[in-house]
């Protein structure tokens, strides 16, 4: 265990000494703006998300509009306008279905995030090795790597990392490929159905999740940018960490289910509206 904190510290280490400085300086400012945010969706994201997402599309359609009547010659104004009442309508009107959509992507990701923990997270280390060559003498040895090799990893872009690992992961594991689409594609579909025939709860569920990782990252970045020795603190309480970041949850989940509760009156205008 004392070797993985090792090799974990000196990851970190290595972060923040070769990251860029800009982006450690920007470090703060974006993790306040998460963590706003994730409190917002912890609190009111169920009762306010329709308001949210029509607004979002609201300005969507104003933005699609504008391009359009400058390509067109038309009044930009009224094709703004327009725009945005059309898409507007048209998002209030499919809620149900944009929950439905949100909470497929909500759901997928938490399945397959757990999924790839298990099966693919475990490989990383190994191709790490075979990626960093002769510098590691031992599976538990973390070598910060030379200013060429630096370089070499900066001018491979993510997505072509990304593909060398998976052709990696799935020639060790022939089925993992086959298996992931297979998950993905119920975890999809159990989601839309999910989000379509109970939306209130699955606003609720959904950002609950959400909020709690938002405020979760958030709230890890501060502290460890401000105040360094949590790291460590935390580092050897994962069971507190845990405590914590469910409590948020369950927190979150009990006050969105009050707060998006109908009132009497709200249940007999829809009663008599159905």
């Amino acid at each position: 265990m004392n070797e993985v904190e090792t090799i974990l510290e000196q990851a970190r280490l290595f972060v923040v000494q070769h990251a860029p400085t800009d982006a450690l300086r920007g470090a703060i400012p974006a993790a306040l703006v998460f963590l706003v945010a994730g409190i917002g969706l912890s609190v009111l994201g169920a009762k306010l998300a329709r308001f949210g997402v029509t607004s979002a599309f609201v300005v969507l359609g104003g933005v699609l509009g504008a391009r359009f009547g400058q390509e067109m010659g038309f009044h930009p104004l009224i094709c703004v306008l327009v725009g945005g009442l059309l898409i507007g309508v048209i998002a209030y009107q499919a809620f149900r279905l944009w929950v439905g959509v949100g909470a497929a992507i909500v759901f997928s990701s938490l399945v397959l995030g757990t999924f790839g923990y298990q099966r693919v997270v475990p490989y990383v280390a190994e191709f790490q090795q075979g990626a960093q060559q002769p510098a590691i003498q031992s599976p538990i040895t973390f070598a910060v790597p030379t200013p060429l090799e630096q370089q070499a990893y900066r001018d491979r872009t993510p997505r072509q990392w990304a593909e060398e690992f998976w052709a990696f992961v799935t020639q060790r594991d022939a089925n993992l490929a086959s298996k992931t689409k297979w998950l993905a594609t119920v975890a999809l579909l159990t989601g839309l159905c999910l989000g379509i025939l109970a939306v209130r709860w699955a606003l609720i569920l959904a950002t609950s999740l959400v909020g709690t990782v938002l405020v979760t990252t958030a709230a890890a970045t501060l502290l460890t940018r401000s105040v360094p020795e949590s790291y460590q603190a935390f580092q050897n309480n994962p069971s507190l960490v845990g405590v914590g970041v469910g409590g948020f949850l369950v927190t979150s989940l009990i006050l969105q289910t009050m707060l998006s509760r109908k009132s009497p009156a709200a249940k007999g205008e829809s009663a008599a509206k159905s």
